[in-house]
């Protein structure tokens, strides 16, 4: 293979990285891989799964004071669907992170938050919330705490 080849092809593949980074394919972020500015840095990873039947629709998103996103929510999350949200604390010792989603064109709001400290680490005030709020459930699962913490959340 010759320089222009291997150049051609490197080129090619860091595109196709970009591309799939850009997508927000669950289960590429990682906590402990994303972009820190000094060592022990609180970093967080939440996966969404929409295991119903319904699409969910992006109301807000937030993180605490010092949270900078480096892979947002997106606006839809069709049934069947995951996403991978990612966030940073830059200088930070802690930080929170938080997605909410409308099931349905008029249902309830499934809010999925993350706290990510030293002392804690914990999902806040995840739930489901509104009317017809008892017909779905958020299970979580951490593997791992902080301050890299990666969690996954299953709407039911």
């Amino acid at each position: 293979m010759n320089t222009t080849t291997r150049r051609i092809t490197a080129a090619a593949a860091g595109v196709a990285g970009i591309a799939a980074v850009g997508t927000g394919f669950a289960g590429i972020a990682n906590a402990g891989t994303l972009p820190v500015t000094h060592a022990g840095e609180p970093t967080i990873a939440m996966t969404i799964t929409n295991h119903t039947n319904k699409t969910e629709h992006l109301l807000s998103t937030g993180t605490s004071g010092n949270g900078v996103v480096v892979s947002g929510a997106r606006q839809t999350l069709a049934p069947g669907a995951s996403e991978t949200i990612s966030v940073v604390a830059p200088h930070g010792t802690k930080l929170a992170a938080t997605v909410a989603y409308r099931i349905g064109v008029g249902g309830p709001t499934a809010t999925y938050e993350v706290l990510n400290s030293q002392a804690n680490t914990n999902t806040g005030t995840t739930g489901v919330s509104g009317a017809s709020a008892g017909q779905y459930r958020i299970n979580h699962n951490f593997t791992s705490h902080y301050p890299n913490t990666n969690v996954g959340f299953d709407l039911w």
